[in-house]
């Protein structure tokens, strides 16, 4: 029996590099707010964005105050976007258009 297998997240690259490689993509993204890349790259970025944002949003309101949810989104956001003036822009700008 052939299972079928989810080609879109494959990008040819190893599982380290892959995961490097969205993080980078995700990284330039909150960066400049637009892109330009192949389609399949594009697909995966926007699966790996909405999975990120969508635990940001659901790791936010799970905290009764203020503080201890932007301290754990911050926690969040620091294991996944490179660069600190991203971070920022992700917890200040972008986190509250999703609210």
């Amino acid at each position: 029996m052939r299972h079928r297998i989810n080609k879109l997240k494959q990008l040819n690259t190893g599982a380290k590099k892959k995961n490097v490689f969205v993080r980078n993509l995700l990284t330039s993204f909150v960066k400049t707010g637009r892109i330009t890349t192949t389609p399949k790259r594009a697909k995966v970025l926007k699966a790996e964005t909405d999975a990120f944002f969508s635990k940001l949003v659901k790791t936010y309101s799970r905290y009764n105050t203020e503080a201890e949810s932007k301290r754990e989104c911050i926690k969040i956001v620091k294991a996944t976007i490179f660069g600190e003036a991203e971070g920022k822009k992700v917890i200040l700008e972008w986190l509250p258009k999703y609210l």
